[in-house]
C-alpha cells in the first residue's frame, strides 16, 4: 500500500507502544494522518503495509494521554490545608478549608493564575483531559493546551440554601454544566434539580460519595460529624436524616432519587458495601478514585478489587492541592499499586487513561490508541523503561516508578 501522495501521514515508531485497549507492543508503531490514528501495530507489520511513509523514531514509550477525572483547580491558590491534628476528622479538615477560603485575601486574578499554573503542570506531566469542579467561573484556559471540562458545583443542605441555589442555577447559561457536591451537603430536592438539568443537556453529573463513614450516619440517623458541621453552618432546616434508607445505604438513596445512570460519576467511593457496588454496576454509573487525597485525610481505602469484580472500571483523579500535596497522576497509580498489590498494573494504567475517558464520555478522543480515534497520545522516557524486557515489567514500571523524566506531546 503506497500512500506517499498523502504527505500528512506519518509513522511514529518506539521501543514500546501501549495502546491500552490491546496488548503492549514491543517495537511498535502508530500511523497517524494529522489528528487521527490510521493504524497501530508492530513496526515490522506497519512498515510492510505502509510503504514510502516517513518514519519518526522515538525512544521510550508511546501511550495515550492521561485523564484526570477529578480536580479542583480553583483551590490551587490556597495550597495544602492540613488537618488540625492527627486525631482530626474529615469535618475538622473541612472546617480548616472553609476558614482558609473565608479569610483569604486573594483576588480573582490570583485565583485564576494559580489554577492555570496547576493546569499547566498537569499537562506537562502527561494529562490530556481533566474534569474540574469549582464554585466560580475561572474562564477559558487558552494558554494551556490541556482540555478541561468544567462543572460548577452547587451546595444546598437546607431548604433555604436549596431555594437560593436553584435561583442561582436558573441564571447560569445552559452551556455551563452544573453539578452537586455530595449527599451530605446537597438536599434531595437540589440533587434531583441539578441531575434533571444535566439530563436535559446531556452533561456529566459528578458527586463526592462515600468519602467518610459519617456521611451514612447523617443520612440514616442525622448523627455524626457532618450533622454537627451543618448545624454550625446554620442549616437549621436540614432534611437529614432521610427516612427509609435501608442496607443499600447512600447509593440506594441516590438510586431512589433517580440520580444514578451512565452520565453520573461518583468520586471517592471509599465506604461502599457490596450491595451499593451492585447498584452502581447495574445503573452503569461511573466511579473515580482519589487515593492521594484519601491517604492525606486518613479516610480509608476504596474497595478497588470489589469494584473490578463488579465489572466497574474506576477512573482516577488527584482531587485538589488542599487535600493532596502532590497533584500527580503517576503518584496516584503508584499509591493504588501499593494499596492493592493483587490488582494487575494493566488495570491501574487503564484506569488512568481509558477509565477516565469513558467516565467523561470522551473515549472517542482519549484513553486508548486505536484505529479511527483522535491522536491524543504522549511519548514518555525514564531510564527504568529501558531495563524492562517484557510487557509485564513495563506496565509495572509505568504504574510504580512515578512521573517520567520526559513527556512529549505527539
Amino acid at each position: 500500500m503506497s500512500l506517499s501522495s498523502t504527505p500528512s501521514i506519518s509513522i511514529l515508531k518506539a521501543p514500546w507502544v501501549v495502546p491500552i485497549s490491546s496488548p503492549v507492543l514491543r517495537d511498535g508503531a502508530v500511523v497517524v494522518n494529522g489528528e487521527h490514528i490510521i493504524d497501530v501495530g508492530l513496526y515490522s507489520d506497519i512498515a510492510n503495509h505502509f510503504k514510502d511513509i516517513p518514519v519518526k523514531n522515538y525512544t521510550g514509550v508511546l501511550l495515550p494521554a492521561l485523564v484526570n477525572a477529578h480536580i479542583h483547580l480553583e483551590l490551587s491558590v490556597h495550597g495544602v490545608v492540613h488537618p488540625p491534628s492527627k486525631s482530626s476528622t474529615m469535618c475538622d479538615w473541612i472546617r480548616a478549608l472553609l476558614k482558609t477560603r473565608e479569610e483569604s485575601q486573594f483576588s480573582i486574578a490570583e485565583v485564576i493564575h494559580a489554577a492555570r499554573k496547576t493546569a499547566q503542570d498537569q499537562y506537562d506531566s502527561g494529562v490530556g483531559l481533566m474534569l474540574d469542579i469549582g464554585n466560580s467561573d475561572l474562564g477559558e484556559f487558552n494558554s494551556c493546551p490541556v482540555e478541561i471540562l468544567s462543572l460548577r458545583e452547587m451546595l444546598g443542605p437546607s431548604e433555604y440554601a436549596t431555594k437560593a441555589a436553584i435561583a442561582a442555577i436558573d441564571k447560569i447559561p445552559f452551556e455551563q454544566a452544573i453539578t452537586g457536591h455530595s449527599p451530605y451537603s446537597t438536599s434531595p430536592k437540589l440533587l434531583q434539580y441539578i441531575k434533571n438539568r444535566c439530563r436535559d443537556h446531556n452533561q456529566i453529573f459528578s458527586l463526592h460519595l462515600g468519602e467518610n463513614v459519617d456521611e451514612a450516619l447523617l443520612l440514616t440517623k442525622g448523627e455524626g460529624c457532618f450533622s454537627k458541621l451543618l448545624q454550625e453552618r446554620g442549616s437549621t432546616d436540614s432534611p437529614f436524616p432521610i427516612p427509609g434508607i435501608d442496607s443499600s445505604a447512600v447509593v440506594g438513596y441516590l438510586q431512589q432519587l433517580g440520580i444514578l445512570d451512565s452520565k453520573t460519576l461518583c468520586v471517592h467511593c471509599v465506604h461502599l458495601n457490596d450491595e451499593e457496588l451492585t447498584i452502581l454496576a447495574g445503573t452503569r454509573a461511573h466511579v473515580c478514585l482519589c487515593p492521594g487525597s484519601n491517604k492525606f485525610l486518613s479516610v480509608g481505602t476504596a474497595p478497588l478489587e470489589a469494584m473490578l469484580d463488579h465489572d466497574i472500571l474506576p477512573a482516577i483523579g488527584t482531587d485538589s492541592i488542599s487535600s493532596n500535596p502532590a497533584l500527580d497522576m503517576w503518584q496516584e497509580m503508584a499509591l493504588l499499586r501499593d494499596a492493592h498489590p493483587d490488582v494487575d498494573s494493566e488495570h491501574i494504567l487503564c484506569m488512568a487513561t481509558l477509565g477516565g475517558a469513558i467516565a467523561m464520555g470522551r473515549h472517542n478522543s482519549y484513553g486508548s490508541l486505536e484505529k479511527g480515534k483522535t491522536a491524543r497520545f504522549i511519548n514518555i522516557e525514564r531510564p527504568e523503561y529501558q531495563k524492562t524486557s517484557n510487557a509485564e515489567q513495563l506496565l509495572n514500571c509505568l504504574t510504580a516508578c512515578g512521573r517520567p523524566e520526559s513527556v512529549r506531546r505527539l
